[in-house]
């Protein structure tokens, strides 16, 4: 799972891992990018040890786009990758040739500790906010249109 990262956002992540006693699952690999700056400030708050202590990995200063390969990029063809960024939601598929799922936070958090990603409504799917942007919503539209 890739996340992007504020110094806000490691907070909310920080939170997150304490609602409840659960570890990270064993064949979930979390992976945060953060620029530098960030990483420091984290690191003076305590946000990004207790992140490290739960699983959490960080790479500084780059994109998630700018990531194509293994390790990062799991050498699995068949293997999902859960984001919160909207970026890579959109690009990563055709960057990595992986299934890429968007979700919240609060989605990484849990598909983290529980090992599963959520079907129907959850991150398995688009928000609504988003669907009305779809291509066949966008075809619709243009054909009403005419």
């Amino acid at each position: 799972m890739f996340i992007s990262c504020s110094v806000e956002e490691l907070e909310r992540l920080s939170k997150l891992i304490d609602n409840d006693d659960r570890v990270k699952h064993e064949g979930v690999q979390v992976i945060a990018t953060l620029g530098r700056h960030i990483q420091s400030k984290g690191n003076e708050l305590g946000f990004t040890q207790k992140l490290e202590s739960f699983g959490f990995q960080f790479i500084t200063d780059t994109c998630w786009c700018m990531i194509l390969d293994p390790p990062i990029i799991p050498s699995n063809s068949n293997a999902k990758i859960l984001t919160n960024s909207g970026k890579y939601a959109h690009y990563g598929p055709g960057l990595t040739n992986r299934r890429i799922r968007f979700g919240s936070m609060y989605d990484c958090i849990e598909v983290a500790k529980s090992g599963k990603v959520r079907s129907g409504n959850g991150s398995s799917s688009l928000p609504q906010w988003l669907r009305s942007f779809s291509t066949h919503h966008l075809i619709r539209t243009i054909k009403n249109i005419k």
